[in-house]
């Protein structure tokens, strides 16, 4: 290439740069793994002109052509690294900088791998034991959030239709954020320009209002705001939200932006700034947030810990959900996350949100990942401005499996289940969702007993719902057994577990197994249980999926008593039934 060329290639790599880095905003930041990479293409952008100008060598005839990778000949050596020698020389030296940024990005991609580094993973998280009746008071009818993301949706659509001047210029964006505000459950989601005309002529004025949907009782309010909205993600040049913060902050690793509305209505995005914790790339965390008011542009930056209490999305949900699967998996370290998967844990697919305290916290359910049961061991509330982790070992359905029960409650009428909610009924962990019929809308309310999901109650109000959801669980005791049918007396047994298996019957997963005594010596009816099929559900202790054979054991159950003067009948008295247990011990 001549030096002009070489002048326009140049000229044009750093204006494509330039308009690549506007378009895709990567932060200029070494422990940012995007920018490493890119930076290791760039650099090789750069001495392509010289490696294109290297002087050509004189090559051999075809007849006396050697392999090329033949090095016998000490002469065809030394030709070679004269010829590595020519490219240093020739490129200046500057073709060291992409091979020595290859070599770190081998290096900080391994200090960063889960190989090595599954122990510090799994500490990204920090998980308390929770009381759930203590942590998560009872709520009245009144007051349990019901609108999910689509209803608010639908509602805010509805509204914004009933104002002509405004559905001819905006659209509404679809974020509908759950957040508190004054003590309430709401989503709040900013407008958008129609198109970039209307962008072009309300650009100046800005977003004159925003929506905020009570999720309690379903009220909308487009709120006006003291002066228009300017920085938003509908703005497509200098004033949308992301690029607005990557000129101002361009070294920081940014999550996505979140809209929140402070106590005087004023709408802010809340950014958090993340920062690897593991290796070089990996394990990022928050470390700092940034809060942009969305009126002025007005950005400042807080640690962790001094943020305004009001702030709700410190954390995001992606960034939770990584973490808790972390946290599952890597407790054991990295080859038993997939070899063996003992004691291994994972988020279950479905997550919701629940308002406590004026807080935001995120609810999944925690599964085995060597089951495929649909049944959770428990569930974990994580507050999504602290970072504060409860699991509850409540063994439960999984949210699927609820969503199923509720439908299955009122399948003639082909309705839908949204992605329940948990909460605290009358002392139990039970799910809350609404059933849509085809168009989206809600015609009813269910509830279903987190432990035994086959207890439901279903309305066309929360209030109703509630109602028949008691019935439900009262009914329960209508099945209990007659005292005076058969006598049963609290028994006991221990022993090792000589073989195992897990059914599912109606959706709830159950566990079968024999024993056999550790005694020495074993009484009459020790003999008899030894040869006894003993069943118990899922909910009743979390241990039970990570039971194998050879685990010692002791459970309590009720069966007919078994003496001296009936053993020869013992058989025929426990019959072929599997004896329901009604507590377990596991000894390590």
């Amino acid at each position: 290439m001549t030096k002009k060329q070489k002048l326009k290639y140049y000229v044009v790599l750093f204006i494509f740069v330039l308009i690549y880095w506007f378009i895709k905003l990567t932060p200029l930041n070494f422990h940012d793994k995007g920018f490493f990479i890119r930076l290791v293409i760039l650099s090789i952008l750069i001495i392509l002109p010289l490696l294109i100008s290297l002087p050509k060598k004189k090559t051999e005839s075809s007849t006396d052509q050697k392999n090329p990778f033949d090095f016998k000949n000490i002469q065809d050596i030394q030709l070679k690294i004269s010829s590595f020698k020519d490219i240093f020389k020739q490129t200046s030296g500057l073709i060291w900088i992409p091979l020595i940024l290859l070599v770190l990005l081998l290096v900080f991609n391994l200090s960063s791998a889960k190989l090595f580094q599954s122990k510090k993973y799994s500490k990204l998280l920090t998980v308390e034991d929770g009381d759930f009746q203590g942590n998560i008071a009872e709520i009245n009818f009144t007051d349990i959030p019901t609108v999910d993301k689509q209803t608010a949706s639908r509602l805010g659509s509805k509204k914004m239709g009933e104002i002509a001047e405004l559905v001819s210029q905006f659209e509404v964006d679809q974020d509908y954020v759950q957040i508190n505000y004054q003590g309430r459950p709401v989503r709040v989601t900013p407008l958008r320009y129609g198109d970039i005309i209307k962008w072009f002529n309300n650009r100046s004025e800005g977003l004159p209002r925003l929506i905020r949907v009570d999720m309690i009782d379903s009220s909308v309010e487009l709120q006006k705001l003291p002066s228009g909205m300017k920085y938003s993600n509908a703005e497509p040049l200098f004033r949308n939200i992301k690029r607005h913060l990557r000129f101002k902050y361009p070294f920081d690793i940014m999550d996505e932006p979140l809209m929140e509305v402070d106590d005087e209505g004023i709408p802010y995005w809340i950014t958090p700034v993340l920062k690897p914790t593991v290796g070089w790339f990996g394990g990022l965390d928050v470390k700092e947030v940034i809060l942009c008011n969305a009126l002025t542009g007005e950005a400042t930056k807080y640690k962790i810990g001094e943020i305004p209490t009001w702030i709700d999305r410190v954390y995001s949900a992606n960034l939770i959900l990584n973490h808790i699967d972390y946290y599952g998996k890597y407790q054991s370290g990295f080859f038993n996350s997939f070899i063996g998967q003992k004691g291994v844990l994972q988020a279950t697919a479905l997550y919701n949100y629940l308002a406590i305290d004026d807080d935001v916290y995120l609810y999944t359910g925690i599964t085995s990942v060597s089951t495929e049961d649909n049944s959770n061991l428990g569930f974990v509330l994580v507050n999504l401005r602290t970072k504060q982790t409860n699991f509850y070992a409540i063994p439960s359905a999984d949210e699927s499996s609820a969503m199923r029960s509720a439908e299955g409650a009122v399948q003639e009428k082909g309705y839908t289940a949204t992605v329940p909610i948990l909460l605290n009924i009358s002392g139990r962990p039970s799910y809350c969702m609404a059933l849509k019929d085809q168009a989206q809308l809600v015609k009813m309310y269910a509830l279903v007993d987190a432990q035994n999901y086959q207890t439901t109650g279903v309305g066309p109000s929360i209030k109703e719902a509630i109602q028949n959801y008691d019935i439900s669980q009262s009914s329960r005791l209508i099945n209990e057994p007659d005292s005076d049918e058969e006598k049963l007396i609290a028994s006991s047994f221990q022993g090792k577990i000589t073989d195992i298996s897990s059914v599912t019957i109606d959706g709830n997963t159950y566990y079968y197994f024999m024993l056999e005594s550790d005694k020495a010596e074993t009484d009459h009816a020790d003999q008899y249980y030894e040869s006894q099929v003993f069943s118990a559900p899922v909910y009743l202790a979390a241990e039970l999926a990570f039971l194998e054979s050879g685990d010692q054991v002791k459970i309590d159950f009720l069966a007919p008593e078994i003496t001296k003067e009936n053993i020869e009948n013992a058989s025929d008295i426990l019959g072929r039934k599997a004896i329901e247990i009604s507590s377990i011990e596991i000894f390590d």
